[in-house]
Order: structure tokens, then C-alpha cells, then sequence
């Protein structure tokens, strides 16, 4: 019975990145958070397999996991937790985020600087982000900034910098170094 399921979620999965050429990855990915159970699960994984830069073995997307772009890279072993949003940021290895985590393409990915243009016209800048091996990150967090190896952020944390020590922790808004893990 397993296998069948299997199967039936790579076929689904190969329907929908067919699909996604014609309403484009971005809505795919919305479309495809809302599926629940294991066969959501699977189905995901199946499409962002194919349709990212990288997507090592054991990865669970979560309900409600939103993907904006397909040039996204990620590890083994990284679990997202529900109802999280990923930018332009590349994973690495043994990662768990909470639920409700929003990695964002860096700082400026929202033009404000002219006041004679309106905001939602003005053109904003897109940074990689890169979250290293062995991070975990607290539920609620809104990360804009690298997250160096060995590092937890703690629940509702803001990271726009300064995130520097390796295996440390760090948590608030914005987030601040509080210690090194032991």
C-alpha cells in the first residue's frame, strides 16, 4: 500500500510542476502548502525535489510551508515546521525550524527610500540568505540575515544582524547574543 502511495504522490507531484509552468512556481507553492496529512507531505517534497537548485534526503515541509523562489537550496535533514515562509535562502544540514518562522530575501526587499513613488511600486533589493548546518529556530522568528553553524534563535526573535558566534544563542527583537551553548 505504501508503494502505491508513493507512487501516486510522484505522479501528482509530476502534474504539478507541469502545471507550475503555466501559473508559475510561486502560486504552485502556495497551492500545494494547503495539502494536508502524509500525502501533502509527500507530494511536496516530490515537487520541490525537481523544482529546486538543491533538496537533499529528509526534508519535511510542513503544512502551510510557502517556498517565493525555486533558486533555493537545502540540506538533509531539515525539518519546517507549519505554516512557514522561505525567501531566497539556502539551508544547510540537520536544521529544525519552528512553526510560523519567515526567512526573508535579506533586508531590502522592500524599496522605501522615494517619497514620490509608492511603496508597493519601488523597487527593492534581494539578498541570500544562508542558514548553516545545525541551527534551530524558534517559532515566530522573522530572519533576515546569514545564521552562522550551531546557532538557535530563540522563539519570536528578529535577526537582521550581528549574528556572528557560532554555536551560540541568540533571541529578541532585535536578536542579541545571550550565550554560548555548552
Amino acid at each position: 500500500m505504501n508503494i502505491m502511495i508513493n507512487i501516486y504522490c510522484r505522479i501528482a507531484a509530476l502534474f504539478f510542476i507541469l502545471s507550475s509552468k503555466i501559473i508559475g512556481f510561486y502560486q504552485m507553492s502556495i497551492f500545494l502548502s494547503k495539502f494536508s496529512f502524509n500525502i501533502g507531505i509527500k507530494i511536496r517534497y516530490y515537487f520541490y525535489q525537481k523544482m529546486l537548485k538543491h533538496l537533499g534526503n529528509n526534508v519535511l515541509f510542513s503544512y502551510g510551508v510557502i517556498l517565493s523562489h525555486n533558486d533555493i537550496s537545502i540540506g538533509d535533514n531539515v525539518r519546517f515546521g507549519p505554516n512557514c515562509t522561505i525567501g531566497l535562502v539556502d539551508f544547510g544540514n540537520n536544521i529544525l525550524v519552528a512553526q510560523s518562522v519567515h526567512f526573508l530575501s535579506g533586508k531590502q526587499q522592500h524599496g522605501i527610500t522615494n517619497n514620490g513613488i509608492p511603496m508597493n511600486q519601488q523597487p527593492g533589493i534581494l539578498t541570500r540568505v544562508t542558514i548553516s548546518d545545525d541551527v534551530w529556530v524558534g517559532a515566530s522568528s522573522v530572519i533576515m540575515t546569514d545564521i552562522p553553524t550551531g546557532c538557535v534563535i530563540g522563539a519570536g526573535s528578529v535577526v537582521v544582524g550581528g549574528i556572528e558566534k557560532k554555536y551560540s544563542i541568540y533571541g529578541g527583537n532585535p536578536a542579541k547574543f545571550i550565550k554560548e551553548k555548552t
